[in-house]
Order: C-alpha cells, then structure tokens, then sequence
C-alpha cells in the first residue's frame, strides 16, 4: 500500500557478507513481474497481489535480482542495546533527522510499509547520490513507476545508530512534498529496520531502537503474533465493523508510511461497504512515483485490533484496480490515525507486535465539517486552492466555488500553515470561522459555520 510503496526485491534477514553469499534459488510472479509489491521471494508460493503460483526466476531476470538482494548491517554505539531520540510527527508522519552517506542532516520518514529504504530522486543529486540502471515498481494508485537502483546506503541516526543496505531506489517523492510543504528526502524502510526491536512513544514522540538480541519487553501488554506479507510488511488479524452487520473479519497491516487508515478494494467490494457505512466524502491521495489512490473517506462503526476496539474511527475505502490497494491479500491498511493512540512495539525477530494504549487513546476523530476539497500549490505548498466542494456542505452554502484560493482563517494569513495543518483547522464542529478568498482578481470573504461532514 500505502501512502506509498517502493519496489520489493529479495528480503534476506541474515547479515552475509557478498563474497560468501550463497546461490538462492529465487521466484516471481508470472503475472506481476516487475510490477509486484513483491517482485521476487525466496521460496515457492503465490503472489500476494495476484495470487498466481509463483514460478522461478531464470535467465536474465535472476542474475538481476541476485544482484540486488538486500544485505544489511547494523551498528549500536559501543556499549549500547539500545538508543533514544525524538521525532517530528507530522500529518501523522514519523520524521527523523538523518546522515546519509557521510552527508546531511536530511529529513526522512519512518515506513514500516516499504520494502526498502528509498531516496527521493528529484533530491538525489543534492545528496551526492548516483544511481546505476533501473527497475519498476507499484504502488498505492499506481501503475508501474520507474525506480534507479542505487549500490548502497548508510544511514546514521541521532544518537550514533548507523545501518545500511544495498536494497536502496532512488524514486519520485515531489507528490507527496505538498501535504506536508517541505521537500522529504526518502524513506527508511524495513531493508533498515528490521534489524532492530522499533518501539515508536506517539504520545512522547520519542523513537527507541532495540539491539533484539537483549531486548526483553517488560511492561504488561498482550503481544499480538504477526506474519509478514510480501516478506516485509506484517500483518495482523482483526475486525473491521460497520453498523448493523456482523464484524468483517480482516487482515490489518501495519503503515507508519500512511497518515490514514485504507481500506483496500477487494474489502470495499466484497462487503458493499460503500452502501453501508452512510456518507461518504470525496478525498484524494498520492504515493511515490506520481500515483494517485482513488478513495473516499468513511466513518466505521469500529475495528478490533488485538485487544482493542477502537470506536468510530475514520477510513479511505479505496477502489483502486492497479496498485497496493488492488491486491486480494490486504485487507485494512492501518495507518498512524489509529497506530498514534498507542506506544507501537515491534519486535521482527520473534514476530510480536505490542500496542500500549496512551491518553488518546479514545479520542474522537475529527472529521471536515467545511466541504472544502483543497489542493496546496507554489513552490512552498502554502498557496491553497479549492480542488473541489462536497455538495449540500458549508462552502457550497457559502458560495465558494472551485478554483478559488483560500488566504486566511479567522484573519490569520495561511503561508505560513502546511495543508495538513489548514484542513485541522475546518474540523473544529460547530464553530464559525470567517474565510479570506480569492476569486481572480477579487477579493472575498466567506462566514463557515463548521459542521462534522461524517
């Protein structure tokens, strides 16, 4: 899925060094090819996205993906099983400040939903990164992108912790720069992190990293098993509920990539949960490689995770037919809306995953109550313009109109606001805000009264 998907290549969780490695047989997906989430396994099986029987590589495509097996390491500082740090959460991303090949720092996102560790291409160059040939890759709204494979990374993160991998591409990230509006340099994905027990305190925005070979978890938690699909992405089961039904019972997997929570096409359809939830509104997101996933945003009755029923919660029904969202073998992408009600654990040796609930846990999610569909635009993302209205809402009563750009709130200038932080401000349920617009070379003004729209 996700807010967005890097290729997949070959997980290897050994640490081996290239002169002894040895010959592995390895499979893909007649169907998919290089177009997989997944594009080549260890082991016989089905695909993940097709379901197709996957068969073995030969010929041209072997010595290809042999050649960019991950390898990785991994380095604490001496004395050390483990380090702290904080974060930047923002539209519920994880952001961390990184050095990357001996140069930085750079801004870069935490993705437990990428296969691998990923570097934004339209930046590459600024961080003295070269790539050498290409590959394809799918994600979320997406149909094949072109990825550059790049011989190796090294990270360095706060604290001294240093990991690397040859796993690394080199993808376009520009589509996802104006919700947050600042340039993100890549993505560390689960090439990196696999290597540690990641334990992410939401509520502290604090990021501990675990050596696994001495973490022992000691709180009180229920430890919650989990697989992993596609060789990298883990899974968990659970409910999703919608009123006046039975629970779906659902596969969620876990995205600290994604802001939001999706629920995948096959979900959407094979349920008829468009006709069930109630109103439904229009929203739009964008993933690596210039994607666009087709969704609309729902309330749920609930979902069950582990333990946990967590009440109302909002989702993007997706209905994508290309892409992460159109596989048959996900179910609930379940993104930081949800995951930041908790202290996450993740333990990928042992395969547990640990949810600790903190003081948000049952806080409300606030829906837009003004009907505004916006777009960010300019080379800082702070120029804000009416992408669309939902119909019968407060900016269709109000008289705003597509293509008008929105100024200010209450008579506070937006340039210095994110999107993100703009569309907050319009779920702020039975308050009048008091809208600057422009239509052309006019200039409005707009009273909102601001109404949950779900």
């Amino acid at each position: 899925m996700k807010r967005y998907l890097t290729i997949a290549l070959l997980a290897s969780l050994a640490i081996l060094s290239p002169a002894t490695e040895p010959v592995l047989k390895i499979y893909m997906c007649p169907e998919c090819g290089c177009e997989s989430d997944a594009i080549v396994f260890d082991k016989p099986g089905n695909c993940p996205s097709s379901g197709m029987a996957l068969v073995e590589a030969k010929d041209r495509h072997e010595g290809e993906m042999r050649a960019m097996r991950p390898v990785t390491t991994f380095h604490f500082p001496d004395g050390k099983r483990s380090v702290t740090f904080p974060f930047e959460l923002i539209a519920n991303g994880i952001y961390l400040s990184m050095h990357v090949n001996g140069k930085g720092p750079f801004s870069f996102e935490l993705d437990t939903g990428s296969f691998n560790s990923i570097v934004a291409s339209e930046l590459a160059a600024e961080m003295g990164i070269q790539t050498s040939g290409t590959t394809t890759g799918a994600g979320a709204g997406s149909g094949s992108f072109v990825a550059g494979k790049i011989k190796e990374l090294k990270f360095e993160f706060p604290e001294g912790v240093t990991a690397s991998t040859r796993a690394g591409t080199s993808v376009s990230m520009a589509g996802l720069w104006p919700l947050i509006a600042r340039r993100v340099y890549g993505d560390v994905g689960h090439d990196i992190i696999q290597n540690f027990v990641v334990e992410i305190d939401y509520e502290k925005k604090l990021l501990t990293l675990h050596d696994p070979a001495t973490y022992h978890y000691a709180g009180k938690a229920q430890a919650i098993p989990f697989t992993l699909w596609g060789s990298y992405d883990l899974q968990i089961d659970g409910e999703l509920m919608v009123n006046g039904e039975p629970p779906i019972p659902v596969k969620f997997t876990l995205d600290t990539g994604a802001g939001g929570t999706a629920v995948t096409t096959h979900i959407v359809e094979a349920h008829h949960l468009k006709d069930k939830v109630g109103k439904v509104l229009p929203a739009f997101d964008n993933g690596a490689g210039g994607g666009e996933a087709k969704l609309v945003m729902a309330r749920l009755a609930a979902v069950r995770i582990g333990p946990y029923r967590i009440n109302q919660p909002l989702a993007a029904l997706t209905s994508d037919t290309q892409g992460s969202f159109a596989s048959k073998t996900l179910g609930v992408n379940l993104g930081a809306n949800i995951l930041k009600r908790f202290t996450v654990i993740i333990d990928y040796l042992h395969k547990q995953l640990i949810l600790e609930p903190n003081a948000h846990l049952k806080d409300p999610f606030k829906a837009d109550g003004s009907g505004l569909v916006l777009k960010a635009g300019d080379d800082n993302f702070r120029v804000f313009t009416v992408r669309a209205l939902v119909p019968d809402s407060p900016a269709t009563e109000a008289g705003i109109q597509p293509g008008d750009r929105l100024t200010a709130i209450d008579g506070e200038l937006l340039d210095q606001y994110a999107l993100w932080q703009v569309q907050e401000l319009l779920q702020k349920d039975g308050t009048t805000c008091q809208l600057s617009l422009e239509r052309g070379d006019k200039r409005l003004t707009a009273a909102l009264k601001l109404r949950s729209l779900l």
